[in-house]
């Protein structure tokens, strides 16, 4: 039951619903606004320390909703035939 997981994608949902951009979120992290636009667009985020500063920029714990699927996984894993 492997899960393709986009943390960009988690991301962008996250701004659309709080109705914030990608540029607001690259500047509240001092970046560039073209580096907004390629979070949300990542698939893979290989810096926890970057995705710790993206969720407290968004007040929005990414790292809490991966242990949510990494716990699904797990389970699944234990009792794959369910």
């Amino acid at each position: 039951m492997k899960q393709t997981v986009n943390i960009g994608e988690m991301i962008k949902k996250v701004l659309e619903d709080k109705n914030l951009s990608a540029a607001w979120l690259a500047k509240r992290l001092n970046n560039s606004r073209t580096n907004g636009h390629k979070i949300i667009h990542e698939k893979k985020f290989n810096d926890i320390k970057f995705l710790i500063e993206v969720s407290i920029a968004t007040g929005h714990n990414f790292l809490q909703d991966l242990a949510q699927i990494t716990d699904k996984e797990i389970e699944y894993a234990k009792n794959p035939k369910q």
